[in-house]
C-alpha cells in the first residue's frame, strides 16, 4: 500500500501512540507533509477516541515550501522570474516550491535590492517606520502594491516563520503562519488553505500540558546544541532518513524487499548514533558539543551573497522601479517591458481578497470544509497567456490541434478538408507564438543574398552622406563612468569626420504613439524598461538601458538634436565647407552651414519610420550631388534603395555600414544585377516579413528570391489603388509558391497539401502545427499588414501620409498602452469545428471503466472515448 492510504498512516498512528507510551509520555505529536496530514486528520476524525491524546502538526518546512510557490504563483508574469535567473539557476523550480532552501535566501537577497531604492532615501528607526513608508506608496499604485503585498511582505513573513523555528518561538509560529493562510487562498493552494486553518486553529487549542512544553521551544528538533539552529521536524527527517536513504549507506534504488526495508529503517538511527559516537571519538569532541555560530555568519557566505546582490542590483537598474510610483501609469505594469496589464488583472487585491475567502470559509466550518476553493484572483500571467475561444479560454496553443490528432489516432470519420479550413488554435501559429507576432529574424539574409560589395577604395568619396542617426548611436563609444556631455562629444567628433568630405543628412527615429512598430520595438525593449531623467550632465547609464527603451532614447535623441543645432563651435569647425541636416521629431529637418541655420521646410515629412525618411531625404538630395553614400545595415533601407534607384536615380551610390571596416554595397551594380525581380522586391520584403509584417514559420528569404526568379508578380500590393481582392490573389499564389505549392488560388488549399505532404513518405509523425501554412481568413490579416506597408515605402518620396487607417489594415488599439497591436483571426471566425471543440473527454480510472452513465462519454448520446479519456491506459472498450 502508498504511504498516503489510510490503512497505512491509521498503521503509522497507532505505532506512534505506542512508542510514545513506551517512553511514559501521555500525548502523541505526529508530524507529516500536507499529502499525510490530510490523510491523518482523516483517520484521527474516524477514530476520535483512540487517538484523543495525538497532536497532529503540519510539517513546516513544507508548508514554507508552498508558501513560495504561492508566491511564484501570485507574481508569475511580473519578471520576478528574469530577476533571479541572472544570478541563480533553476529558477522555475524555486518558484514553484522546490530547492529549498535556495528559494528563500534568493527571494529574500531579491528583497533586500527591491527595498534599496526606498532605504537609501529615508530614515527608518523601527520596522513600522518602513511598513508606513511602502503602506504609503502603495496607496499610491497598483504596481507598488503588488510588489509590496505579494513579494516583500511575504518575505518578511519567510524570515520571521524561519526566525520562529530557529528561536523555538512558539507563539510567533502561530502568527506568522495565520498571516500566510491568505496567499494559500488567494494562490489557490487549496489543501494548504483548507487543511492549514484546521491546523492552525487545533495548534491554538493544544492540551496545557503539551502547550507548556512548545512554549520552552520544545516543537523544534535540532541535529546539535546551539543557537539559533532549530529547525522543522519534517526538514529534520529530510537530512537524516531521507538523505541516508539516497546517500551511500542508504537503501534506495538497492532493493525493495520487504524484510531487508523493514530492518534498515529501524536500525538506521542506531547505526547513525553508534557512527556519530565514532566519529567523536576521532576527531576528540563530546556530545555536548554547540554550535555558537550559523553557516551563513561565514566568510564564503557573505561573498556569494555580495555577489548575488550585486547582479540582481544590476538587472534591476534596468527595469522600472517596482516601489518608484512616480514610473507607473494607472494599471499594473510589466516591470521589464513597460507594458500594463487589462483592467481584469486584480492581483493587486491578492491579499484582501485571500482575507475574504479565509473568513467566508472559516464561517461555512464545519458542514462547508469539503467546499469548493474557488479561484478569485487573476495574474498577469492568466491575462498574458489566455485567448479566448468561444465562451472558454484557451491556454495552450496545440489543445485544439491535440484534439484533431486524438481524432485521427481513434480512427474517426474525419474530414480532413474541412478541419484544416479551421486555424484550429487560438492565434495562427505559422505567423504567432504565445508571446506575440513572429518577426523575422532573418531579414539580413536577403541584403547578403543580393548586394553587390565594392571596396571602399573603389567606392569612390561621396559628396553628399544620408546618415541613419539610431544606428550610428551604437557604434559611437559610450563612456562608460561618463556623463551624456561626454557621449554628445563623441557623437559629434565622428558627425565631424563625416563633414570632412560631404554633406551630411543625419536622420533619427521618430516614436509616435499607437506606431505600427508597437511590436517590434515591445520586442527590442524587452528588460528594459526604467526610464532615465537624462540632461547633459546626468551620469550616463548602460548602453542597452538608453538605446533599448523607447522613453530613453526619445530624450537622448532630442539632447543630441538640441546640441548639435545650438554648439556654435562646433558649427564653425566642422560645418565651414558642408552642411549639417538634423531630421529629429520635429516634422522639418534643421540645416547648419556655418553660422546659418535655418528650417528645410522642402524636407518636411511626417513619416515615424527614420528608414523611410532616410530613402526619402535621399531621393531628395540627389540633384545636388555627384556621388551619394547611405551609413545603415538595415535590410528595410536596402530594399528601398534598391526600389527608389530602380526608378528613378542614375548617379553612383553606395551603402555603408556604422562600423568601420565592413564591405560596401555599390546599389547601382545591384540594380543592375538583379533587374529582372527589382520592381518586385519590395512588395515581396513586406509579405515575407518585415518590421510591421509577421514572417511565416519555415519561409525565409531565401525562398522569397527564388520565387521571384520564377516570375510571381506582387505589383498590386502596395498600390493604393488596386482592389483587395487582387492583392489577396497575388500574395495567396506568390506564399503558395514559397510553400512549395504552385497555382494555387486559396490559402486553405495550400494548407491542406502542405499537411499531406508532410504526412507523406518519409515522415513518421504528425506535423507541428506551426509548419503549416495560416488558413485563408488569418493570412488575409496578415496581407492588410504588408499591404498597408508597402504603400508607405512606395509613396515615400511624397510629403503627405495617405490618409489610410492601420485599424482597417489588421491592427487593433491597444489605448492601456498607447499602441498598435496586430489582429490574428478576425472576430467571429470559429477556430476549429464545433464537434472537435465539444469534444468529450471522461475521467473514469475503474477496473471496468465507462459502464454506467456516471462515465461523460456515455451519457453524451453513447460517444466513443478517444486517447484523452482518462480511461485509455486502462483499456477501455469503447477506445476506437
Amino acid at each position: 500500500m502508498t504511504p498516503s492510504d489510510p490503512d497505512t498512516m491509521m498503521t503509522a498512528m497507532v505505532r506512534a501512540q505506542e512508542l510514545t507510551f513506551d517512553t511514559g509520555q501521555r500525548f502523541t505529536i505526529l508530524t507529516c507533509d500536507q499529502q499525510l496530514y490530510r490523510v491523518a486528520v482523516q483517520v484521527l476524525w474516524a477514530h476520535p477516541d483512540r487517538f484523543k491524546d495525538m497532536c497532529l502538526r503540519l510539517g513546516g518546512m513544507h508548508a514554507l515550501m508552498s508558501f513560495v510557490k504561492a508566491i511564484g504563483t501570485l507574481m508569475a508574469e511580473s519578471k520576478l522570474s528574469d530577476i533571479l535567473t541572472e544570478m541563480f539557476g533553476g529558477v522555475q523550480k524555486m518558484l514553484s516550491g522546490k530547492k529549498f532552501p535556495q528559494n528563500v535566501r534568493a527571494l529574500r537577497l531579491l528583497a533586500e535590492k527591491v527595498l534599496r531604492s526606498i532605504i537609501t532615501c529615508g530614515e527608518f528607526k523601527t520596522a513600522d517606520d518602513l511598513m508606513s513608508a511602502l503602506e504609503e506608496r502603495a496607496s499610491q499604485s497598483k504596481t507598488v502594491r503588488v510588489w509590496v503585498d505579494v513579494l516583500i511582505k511575504p518575505v518578511f513573513l519567510m524570515m520571521s516563520y524561519v526566525r520562529a523555528e530557529r528561536e523555538g518561538d512558539w507563539l510567533l509560529h502561530l502568527a506568522t503562519f495565520r498571516q500566510m493562510l491568505p496567499y494559500y487562498f488567494a494562490a489557490s493552494h487549496v489543501h494548504y488553505a483548507r487543511y492549514g486553518l484546521y491546523y492552525l486553529r487545533t495548534m491554538e487549542k493544544l492540551p496545557p500540558h503539551v502547550l507548556s512544553h512548545f512554549m520552552k521551544g520544545e516543537h523544534v528538533t535540532r541535529h546539535i546544541r546551539g543557537i539559533w539552529n532549530g529547525i522543522w521536524n519534517d526538514q529534520f527527517i529530510e537530512s537524516t532518513f531521507m538523505r541516508y536513504g539516497h546517500g551511500s549507506g542508504g537503501i534506495i534504488g538497492i532493493t525493495l524487499k520487504e524484510e531487508t526495508l523493514k530492518v534498515w529503517a529501524l536500525s538506521r538511527h542506531l547505526c547513525c548514533r553508534i557512527e556519530h559516537g565514532l566519529n567523536e571519538m576521532e576527531k576528540g569532541e563530546t556530545s555536548h558539543t554547540s554550535q555558537l555560530y550559523h553557516k551563513e555568519e561565514g566568510k564564503a557566505r557573505i561573498q556569494a551573497d555580495g555577489k548575488d546582490r550585486a547582479g540582481i542590483r544590476q538587472k534591476l537598474e534596468a527595469y522600472v522601479d517596482p516601489l518608484d510610483s512616480n514610473e507607473h501609469p494607472d494599471g499594473i505594469v510589466n516591470i521589464a517591458s513597460g507594458r500594463v496589464a487589462t483592467p481584469a488583472v486584480n492581483v493587486h487585491d491578492a491579499v484582501s481578497i485571500g482575507e475574504t475567502m479565509l473568513a467566508d470559509f472559516e464561517k461555512d466550518l464545519p458542514s462547508g470544509f469539503y467546499n469548493t476553493i474557488s479561484k478569485k484572483v487573476t495574474t498577469m500571467a492568466v491575462v498574458g497567456k489566455s485567448l479566448q475561444v468561444g465562451d472558454a479560454k484557451a491556454y495552450d496553443l496545440n489543445a485544439i490541434y491535440a484534439r484533431v490528432i486524438a481524432l485521427l489516432a481513434s480512427d474517426y470519420d474525419v474530414d480532413i478538408k474541412d478541419v484544416l479550413s479551421y486555424e484550429l488554435a487560438p492565434v495562427p501559429t505559422s505567423m504567432f507564438k504565445k508571446d506575440g507576432m513572429r518577426i523575422a529574424k532573418g531579414k539580413s539574409a536577403l541584403k547578403n543574398s543580393l548586394q553587390v560589395e565594392v571596396s571602399s577604395r573603389n567606392a569612390g568619396d561621396a559628396d553628399v552622406t544620408v546618415i541613419d542617426g539610431s544606428a550610428l548611436l551604437w557604434k559611437i563609444h559610450w563612456p562608460a563612468n561618463g556623463t551624456v556631455a561626454d557621449y554628445i562629444t563623441n557623437v559629434k567628433k565622428r558627425v565631424a569626420s563625416y563633414l570632412v568630405d560631404s554633406d551630411v543628412y543625419l536622420i533619427f527615429d521618430r516614436y509616435d504613439d499607437y506606431s505600427i512598430k508597437s511590436v517590434t520595438r515591445d520586442g527590442r525593449e524587452t528588460g528594459v524598461s526604467r526610464t532615465h531623467r537624462l540632461s547633459l550632465t546626468t551620469k550616463l547609464p548602460a548602453q542597452k538601458v538608453v538605446l533599448s527603451n523607447v522613453e530613453n532614447k526619445k530624450q537622448l535623441i532630442r539632447i543630441i538634436c538640441n546640441d548639435l543645432t545650438g554648439d556654435r563651435l562646433f558649427h564653425n569647425r566642422s560645418t565651414e565647407k558642408h552642411k549639417l541636416v538634423v531630421t529629429g521629431e520635429d516634422p522639418c529637418p534643421t540645416e547648419i552651414k556655418k553660422e546659418d541655420i535655418s528650417i528645410r521646410y522642402d524636407l518636411e515629412t511626417y513619416h515615424e519610420e527614420a528608414d523611410i525618411i532616410i530613402v526619402q531625404q535621399a531621393l531628395k538630395c540627389a540633384s545636388e550631388a555627384r556621388r551619394l553614400a547611405v551609413v545603415s545595415d538595415d535590410t528595410d533601407v536596402f530594399v528601398l534603395l534598391v526600389h527608389h534607384y530602380e526608378a528613378k536615380l542614375k548617379l553612383p551610390m553606395k551603402m555603408e555600414s556604422p562600423s568601420k571596416g565592413r564591405a560596401v554595397v555599390d546599389i547601382q551594380r545591384t540594380v543592375e544585377k538583379h533587374r529582372d525581380i527589382v520592381k518586385q522586391l519590395l512588395p515581396a520584403h513586406a509579405l515575407s516579413g518585415c518590421d510591421t509584417v509577421a514572417c511565416c514559420f519555415g519561409v525565409g528569404k531565401g525562398s522569397v528570391v527564388k520565387c521571384l526568379r520564377a516570375g510571381y508578380k506582387l505589383n498590386t500590393i502596395g498600390n493604393v489603388d488596386a482592389s483587395f481582392n487582387d492583392v489577396i490573389d497575388q500574395a495567396t499564389a506568390f506564399m503558395s509558391a514559397c510553400y512549395g505549392v504552385k497555382d494555387a488560388k486559396d490559402m486553405s488549399q495550400t494548407r491542406l497539401y502542405v499537411w499531406g505532404k508532410k504526412n507523406g513518405k518519409g515522415h513518421t509523425s504528425t506535423p507541428n502545427l506551426s509548419v503549416l501554412p495560416p488558413t485563408r481568413e488569418a493570412f488575409a490579416e496578415n496581407v492588410k499588414r504588408a499591404h498597408y506597408q508597402a504603400i508607405l515605402w512606395r509613396i515615400l518620396d511624397t510629403n503627405d501620409l495617405p490618409k489610410l487607417n492601420p485599424e482597417d489594415f489588421g491592427w487593433k488599439k491597444d489605448t492601456s498602452n498607447k499602441s498598435l497591436t496586430p489582429s490574428a483571426i478576425p472576430d467571429g471566425i470559429k477556430l476549429a469545428p464545433d464537434y472537435i471543440m465539444a469534444m468529450i473527454r471522461c475521467g473514469c480510472k475503474s477496473k471496468n471503466p465507462c459502464s454506467s452513465k456516471k462515465c461523460s462519454c456515455v451519457a453524451s448520446h453513447g460517444s466513443d472515448c478517444t486517447i484523452f479519456c482518462a480511461c485509455y491506459p486502462i483499456g477501455c472498450a469503447r477506445v476506437k
